[in-house]
């Protein structure tokens, strides 16, 4: 949880970070990284979610990328992290 804001004695907005590790893999997954604003109210002393907006923090470019790498087997995608690392050797 990033923050809760409080807009009154029964209505907030939350801000959070989710990190999402997908099915047989054992870390999260950049690819997956969102934001969500939440808006909760408190009703019969209970706090309820009345809407959620969730968005991505990457770049669609980057996204795009990370979809296609999460795809790939692990043998695959070590020889693509092999290969990017020989190029940004190359370019310093």
């Amino acid at each position: 949880m990033k923050f809760v804001h409080f807009l009154g004695p029964a209505l907030a907005v939350m801000h959070s970070v989710v990190r999402v590790t997908l099915p047989g893999q054992t870390k999260p997954t950049p690819s997956r990284d969102s934001m969500q604003l939440t808006v909760v109210r408190k009703r019969d002393g209970d706090w309820h979610g009345e809407a959620l907006m969730n968005a991505r923090t990457l770049a669609m470019e980057r996204q795009n990328f990370l979809d296609d790498h999460d795809s790939l087997s692990a043998e695959a995608q070590r020889q693509v992290s092999d290969l990017v690392a020989l190029l940004k050797k190359r370019h310093r």
